[in-house]
């Protein structure tokens, strides 16, 4: 009867490893992911820069920067959410199940111990600071520089401002506190 005990435990820590390492493979993926965007959209707004300040360029072009600015933000915010869900699938499902199997603390295994030595997801701070100074800061000194040169070209910055504002508000909301099953902080 112990043996086959022992087999059984052996089958479902194999099932539980395939688990997490598929697990942290898409952690993983995700990281490189949320590189790849930043990097294009440091290239987006590099270009867009380039852009609107060539000899015939327009200030104007620079209200597309808080348009790029969201769309990468809200993909970067998004994989950070998938990552987060991830993450807490594994200290509390998978890594719980092994470390029960193997009579071992929990805190060893690499999530719980990560989530107990450090702050995960600190990048997506500076993510969510960088939409702010994009879409509500920025269009805030287009407006004041077209102002000077066309009434009709600020109030249309200034709608754009105010709906750009709004948007970064909802996008604040919905990605400022993201919780794990058990109500914890990520």
């Amino acid at each position: 009867m112990e043996v086959q005990d022992e087999e059984e435990i052996k089958r479902q820590i194999a099932h539980l490893e395939l688990l997490r390492q598929d697990a942290r493979d898409e952690i993983k993926r995700r990281i490189e992911q949320r590189d790849k965007y930043s990097i294009q959209l440091t290239i987006a707004i590099g270009a867009i820069l380039a852009f609107s300040i060539r000899p015939n360029g327009s200030s104007l072009t620079l209200i597309a920067i808080p348009i790029v600015s969201i769309y990468f933000t809200v993909l970067i915010l998004y994989s950070y959410k998938i990552h987060n869900l991830l993450a807490t699938y594994l200290r509390n499902e998978i890594e719980t199940k092994i470390a029960k199997l193997c009579n071992i603390e929990v805190d060893c295994e690499w999530e719980n111990y990560y989530k107990k030595h450090e702050v995960p997801g600190i990048r997506r701070w500076f993510f969510i600071t960088a939409l702010w100074i994009m879409c509500v800061i920025l269009p805030i000194g287009i407006f004041i520089y077209n102002y000077s040169i066309n009434l009709k070209y600020s109030i249309y910055v200034g709608i754009a401002w105010f709906i750009l504002s709004l948007a970064t508000v909802i996008i604040t909301i919905k990605f400022k506190n993201q919780k794990s099953e058990k109500g914890t902080q990520k």
